[in-house]
């Protein structure tokens, strides 16, 4: 579980910059456009998958650092036998959608990354801008491996609840 959570906080923390690669991306894209009249073909696609990895990948690192939203107000009033038992179910139901959408994820990259043309060159799905990059396919391929990360977290915190300790300590104990 350490070596899984340490993985999802590196990758957590390496997505994080592209953040203040966004705002200098976009602060030189506004100083080309409006001080010298020459936008970039770059910076909006970039940024755009920037911000989509970070998202993706952003749900795995909140559930490891235990910081994703909660309502507390039942399992809080009706006490810890209750609170497992919610937690529990919500680990059940994570999983569930998680791997709906990781299976989804990985049929909808399968038809938009990895294509092939009959001549064996590589024909990804193409953002259609003047750039025309593969981004549709690396995000929706990100998707996949961001919903598979999420899925293996959920999944080792259903073990730890049911060997009977809290996912909550446990990730704490990491730091």
């Amino acid at each position: 579980m350490r070596l899984l959570d340490g993985l999802v906080r590196a990758i957590g923390h390496i997505l994080s910059w592209g953040f203040l690669a966004i705002v200098g991306m976009m602060t030189y894209e506004v100083v080309a456009r409006y001080g010298f009249n020459a936008p970039t073909f770059w910076a909006h696609e970039i940024s755009g998958v920037l911000a989509a990895m970070a998202f993706l990948f952003g749900g795995a690192y909140c559930m490891v650092d235990r910081s994703h939203l909660r309502i507390n107000l039942l399992s809080d009033a009706l006490g810890p036998r209750f609170r497992k038992v919610s937690e529990a179910m919500s680990l059940a139901l994570g999983a569930v959608y998680l791997g709906g959408l990781a299976y989804a994820a990985w049929s909808l990259s399968q038809k938009s990354l990895f294509r092939f043309l009959p001549d064996g060159s590589w024909a990804p799905e193409r953002s259609g801008t003047s750039w025309n990059t593969a981004a549709p396919g690396v995000i929706k391929f990100a998707l996949f491996a961001a919903a598979a990360l999420f899925l293996l977290v959920i999944l080792a915190q259903a073990w730890v609840l049911l060997r009977g300790r809290s996912p909550d300590r446990v990730s704490d104990s990491s730091d």
